[in-house]
């Protein structure tokens, strides 16, 4: 799938624009797009996204407001479009803003999707089908296509034919993506973001959302219940479970607002300390950085002892303190209702077996000669049921009597016991290790930060500066804090949560079958329990795939590839990168660099992974890279094969960067932008920069 042009119309800059793009070649296959920063670059990466996906285009739009539910994502998209009306078109009257995006498919057969919205006088976007349409036309004909008149969710239609024919939504941050967006994720904890990715990858996401939707589906059916004594156990839970989804989407949202939040205190704090280092002398600058980076990797490794120590108290010792007697006769008790449970299982079916067997039998009686007399068959009848009865009577030895952990279902029994088995190896020597570990990390960033202060020069403007230094690095802490306790309670209450919803669903069973919502809403839980099996047991099949391709990419971009040379990710989800001499350097603290040559290195390998061809589209391309990988992740970038789209500022791909790229050009377009008013209008030009 080819982009072949992008039209505008009143869309915020640009009054009227247009953009061709040739098809690529083996050669050539790349589009640069430069802008100064408020030319409209950003503008035009917004108008792809939300003119391909409407409002699921929303969430990679860094400039609208972050949303956790489809609610706040509405308020959000609607927010964003009135802004997106051009000022000058208001004010001439017009209240329509477009998007046309034309397409050319395998076949090289065009596919026109256009997208226009619609305001009322005063600039607001109109509510439900009459803010937004959408057209496709398809072939050299332009023939329509749309979903039938009785079609009843057409909003549904539209989207499912953008995921088949175009690309999936839960994919699309994989293709069309932000640099500087980029390099926020790429703060992220690796076995998050390659959870996260792997989940886009397998659209993990939608079958989240349809558990989601059955639950619901469930409490609602339980509310026609009657009321009275035997609703009130469900009532209860539906009560506590409504409590714990609301407590966790808080928590959630609240993570993603610190992660912005420190995104901003970040910038804040690279400045400051680029700004205070300005006025000291090379040596004492160089020396002045080297203490500052030393002491925030001591940072880091006290909080990453003190997290090991939160979840083996979590986790694991509440087991090993249990102690070994216990712990084995746990495990051993387990085993045996394991066995009890297989014999169960063979009992029952061969029950069901057993009146077609014994009736062939007794037909064939009438074939024995001489004749058998009624009293004879009796005997025989009776000595053939007590045969086949006794197939499974005594029960294996090493069955349990009886059921005492009937809540484990499925392979949670076996889970159990290996958690048992875990608890055995914890010993006093780790937890001396971790406290150790987290105490010199502590004392070392204590000397470092009075060596720092002993450094710092006292002017008043330097004074000042370093206060706010100060101030931002305490804000810093204590959003990391925070961030670490929501994860925290995040762990532990989603446990309850699920054991609250496994409740819940045994004891809607328990009810009388014969009220139907109950059934049905008994049904629906069952399928939400089954998808959530599904998404936890699904995620790891694309791992190896993921950390090969992550493997080639961080190869080719990492400026010390002997450093950081291959990654890992165990079937846990745990990530683990590999020098070349096959040590783990997951517990080192990579630079800022180096972890956004893993995130990139990430988007790239669930892009090939995923199949899809699809232009690569990014806007800031290099982001906040540093000089030593800038080169390398364009190399990267622009050597990936098919259609690629950058979109650059002037101080960007620019010099030997520019020079570099060029032999790959297919097209370029610089953005100009005029003042008319308190208007900018913008355009496109052909040529860069630097042409």
């Amino acid at each position: 799938m080819l982009l072949r042009s992008i039209s505008l119309r009143d869309w915020k800059a640009f009054e009227n624009a247009r953009f061709d793009f040739p098809p690529p070649t083996s050669q050539r296959n790349v589009v640069l797009i430069g802008g100064r920063n408020g030319f409209g670059k950003t503008t035009l990466f917004e108008a792809l996204a939300l003119g391909l996906f409407g409002r699921e285009g929303i969430k990679m739009v860094g400039r609208a407001a972050a949303a956790a539910d489809e609610e706040r994502r509405a308020i959000s998209y609607r927010d964003f479009m009135q802004r997106a009306l051009n000022a000058r078109a208001r004010q001439q009257g017009r209240v329509t803003c477009h998007v046309g995006l034309t397409f050319e498919d395998d076949n090289g057969s065009p596919i026109v999707l256009e997208r226009t919205w619609f305001f009322n006088e005063a600039g607001q976007l109109k509510i439900g089908e009459a803010g937004e349409q959408v057209r496709i036309l398809e072939g050299p004909a332009r023939a329509v296509t749309a979903p039938s008149p009785s079609e009843i969710d057409p909003d549904g239609w539209y989207r499912d034919y953008v995921s088949r024919t175009f690309l999936p939504s839960h994919l699309a941050n994989f293709f069309l993506f932000d640099g500087e967006q980029a390099s926020v994720y790429a703060e992220r904890d690796m076995a998050r973001q390659v959870s996260d990715g792997i989940e886009g990858l397998l659209g993990l996401s939608w079958l989240r959302e349809l558990a989601k939707a059955l639950r619901d589906y469930a409490q609602t059916r339980l509310n026609q219940l009657p009321k009275g004594a035997s609703t009130a156990t469900i009532e209860r839970l539906q009560r506590e479970i409504a409590e714990d989804e609301s407590f966790l989407a808080d928590a959630e949202a609240r993570i993603g607002a610190i992660e912005r939040e420190l995104e901003e205190a970040g910038r804040e704090r690279d400045q400051l300390t680029r700004e205070l280092m300005g006025y000291a002398g090379g040596g004492n600058q160089a020396e002045k950085q080297e203490l500052i980076e030393e002491r925030n990797r001591q940072e880091v490794a006290f909080r990453d002892a003190e997290e090991r120590l939160f979840r083996i108290v979590e986790d694991d010792l509440p087991f090993a303190l249990a102690g070994v007697a216990l712990r084995a006769r746990v495990a051993e008790r387990l085993r045996a209702e394991h066995e009890r449970a297989n014999w169960l299982a063979a009992k029952a079916q061969g029950e069901q077996r057993l009146g077609g067997t014994l009736t062939r039998l007794l037909a064939r009686l009438s074939d024995v000669r001489p004749e058998l007399n009624e009293k004879q068959r009796v005997s025989v009848t009776h000595a053939i049921e007590e045969e086949l009865l006794a197939l499974w009577h005594p029960p294996p030895p090493a069955a349990a009597p009886d059921e005492r952990h009937g809540h484990l279902a499925g392979g949670q029994r076996d889970q159990t016991v290996e958690r048992l088995a875990q608890a055995a190896q914890l010993g006093a020597q780790r937890l001396d290790e971790l406290l150790r570990a987290r105490s010199r990390a502590s004392a070392a960033a204590r000397r470092l930060a009075e060596e720092i202060e002993a450094r710092s020069l006292t002017t008043p403007q330097l004074e000042e500066k370093r206060q706010r230094l100060n101030a931002v690095d305490t804000v810093i802490r204590a959003l990391e804090k925070e961030r670490g306790e929501k994860s925290g309670l995040i762990t532990a209450r989603r446990p309850q949560l699920d054991e609250k919803r496994r409740t819940l669903a045994r004891v809607s069973k328990e009810l009388d079958q014969s009220q139907r919502p109950v059934r049905q809403a008994r049904r629906g839980q069952e399928v939400a329990e089954m998808l959530d099996d599904l998404v936890q047991e699904a995620w790891p099949m694309q791992r190896e795939t993921v950390a090969r391709e992550m493997t080639a990419a961080i190869r080719a971009m990492a400026h010390r590839n002997d450093f950081l040379n291959r990654v890992d990710i165990d079937a846990e989800g745990m990530v683990h990168l590999h020098s070349r001499d096959g040590r783990d350097l997951s517990e080192l603290n990579l630079s800022a660099g180096e972890k956004q040559i893993f995130t990139q290195a990430l988007f790239a390998a669930v892009a090939k992974a995923s199949g899809m061809v699809f232009p690569l589209v990014i806007d800031t391309p290099l982001g906040r890279l540093d000089d030593e990988h800038r080169s390398n992740v364009l190399k990267h970038l622009t050597g990936r094969g098919g259609q690629i789209i950058l979109l650059s500022t002037d101080t960007e791909i620019v010099g030997p960067y520019y020079a570099a790229l060029k032999p790959r050009l297919i097209k370029a377009y610089r953005l100009e932008n005029r003042r008319e008013g308190d208007v900018g209008i913008s355009w496109p030009v052909e040529g860069y920069f630097e042409d």
